[in-house]
């Protein structure tokens, strides 16, 4: 079996790039998708049709959230095994993991399908642009569990070293996507429905890939055992629930933002539509550093190497800036050309101007909290990185967002999440700091 404990090793910081920039390109082709379908959709000129993307959007970012919690889980767990040496128990591990997102991503698939129109009435959808996401939503939702089990094929495969082929994986289905979409778009002439098809296959796609590389490459899934997969729910759900509950905290945030713009009108939630695709794609590195890092962090802390891992929230902190600075830089320069590509006219070019010159430079704070929530789960303390998200979706947005709305209107929204997320950023980077001297001090008297 091609399988080593390869983080224990080497540059740290070699590692962190290796890592985040494969996977922040794999995971740039999964928003990719939904960039490339706002795209397309917003060419054929129907400003209801680029809301409607927009409301679907954000409801689907939550299902999404949902797997990237299980990535989480896998970095936790299969991470930690390697750097045990422990490659057996990780093999069979991998395959409860999978059957668990299958599981949970099947109810969560069910839920939303059958209460799609009222969440979307809940967020300020209405008319053409409520029947178009209903649309959209209920052609894409069913097919969670195979982007549920896609991602934990990638997160394995980064959890092995292997962040080259996850990427690979991720590329494939972004291809066909691309491909794919203005020939069902504009040739076929299915408009929203032929997006939303094409993502679907999209999402097939990346998941046969996985399949293939982790099976050829490193035969590391084991067959479904039921006994064994009971005796693993326990540990599972120990990091998954807490877990969860961290990523969804920033979908729902953006949720109640999406809520607050609609009371502003269409044209402001396409233009906001626009900015929530665009942000995991340009800031596609900061969203992959968690499950990117958390991979060395688990490996070193299983070898109990913890000078590496305090290397690794060092340097990718400031990974976090340097890159943030560049995109911020470049988003503010490029932002008539983002307009013009995007067609956006009037409120959706002002509330896009006001991210791109103003608010972009914040999400170096954003990168601050993911790397935060890396370090607090593989730790052992995701509970902790429970209570900061759900205290950044309530008090870090709500009262910001909604005075910022009083006074600004809709670009105030902007004005009042960025401020609620630079607190929450440097209130979780300082709780790392306490819990990482706290876990070397437990390491510690554990070996005297």
């Amino acid at each position: 079996m091609a399988t080593r404990a390869k983080f224990l090793q080497g540059s740290i910081l070699k590692h962190v790039i290796t890592m985040a920039s494969t996977n922040a390109i794999g995971l740039s082709v999964l928003f990719m998708v939904d960039l490339i379908n706002i795209f397309f959709i917003s060419s054929l000129g129907n400003s209801s049709y680029t809301a409607a993307i927009g409301y679907a959007s954000a409801l689907l970012f939550l299902s999404t959230s949902l797997c990237l919690s299980l990535v989480t889980v896998n970095s936790a767990i299969i991470s930690k095994l390697i750097g045990q040496h422990k490659y057996q128990k990780a093999r069979q591990s991998v395959s409860n993991l999978s059957v668990y997102a299958l599981i949970m991503s099947t109810l969560i698939s069910l839920l939303i399908w059958i209460y799609t129109p009222a969440l979307l009435t809940l967020i300020g959808a209405n008319g053409e642009e409520l029947q178009g996401a209903i649309l959209y939503i209920r052609i894409i939702i069913p097919s969670l569990p195979i982007l549920a089990l896609s991602m934990q094929m990638g997160a394995t495969l980064r959890s092995l070293g292997n962040a080259k082929h996850a990427m690979y994986a991720s590329l494939g289905g972004g291809l066909i996507n691309a491909c794919l979409d203005p020939i069902f778009i504009f040739v076929l002439h299915m408009d929203i429905r032929g997006a939303a098809i094409v993502s679907v296959i999209a999402r097939i796609t990346a998941l046969g890939l996985g399949f293939y590389f982790l099976i050829k490459k490193h035969d590391m899934l084991a067959l479904p055992h039921f006994d064994l997969f009971k005796k693993d729910i326990k540990r599972i759900s120990n990091i998954a629930l807490p877990a969860t509950l961290t990523q969804m905290a920033t979908p729902l945030g953006n949720l109640y933002v999406t809520y607050e713009v609609a009371n502003f009108g269409s044209k402001y939630v396409a233009g906001w539509a626009i900015i929530g695709r665009l942000i995991p794609v340009a800031f596609s590195l900061l969203f992959a550093l968690s499950g990117a890092i958390g991979p060395i962090i688990g490996q070193n802390f299983g070898a109990g190497s913890f000078a590496r891992v305090r290397d690794t929230l060092t340097q990718s902190l400031k990974l976090c800036i340097a890159y943030t600075s560049c995109v911020a830089i470049l988003l503010a320069l490029g932002q008539e050309t983002i307009i013009n590509i995007f067609h956006a006219q009037h409120e959706s070019a002002e509330i896009i101007q006001v991210f791109c010159q103003y608010v972009a430079i914040t999400f170096v704070f954003t990168g601050f909290t993911f790397v935060s929530m890396a370090f607090l789960n593989n730790l052992g303390y995701a509970k902790y990185a429970t209570l900061l998200n759900i205290g950044k979706m309530t008090l870090g947005t709500v009262p910001f967002v909604s005075i910022g709305a009083f006074y600004f209107n809709a670009p105030g929204i902007l004005y009042g999440q960025a401020l609620g997320n630079i607190i929450f950023g440097l209130l979780a980077l300082r709780l790392t700091y306490k819990i990482l001297n706290l876990s070397e001090n437990k390491y510690q008297s554990n070996i005297r």
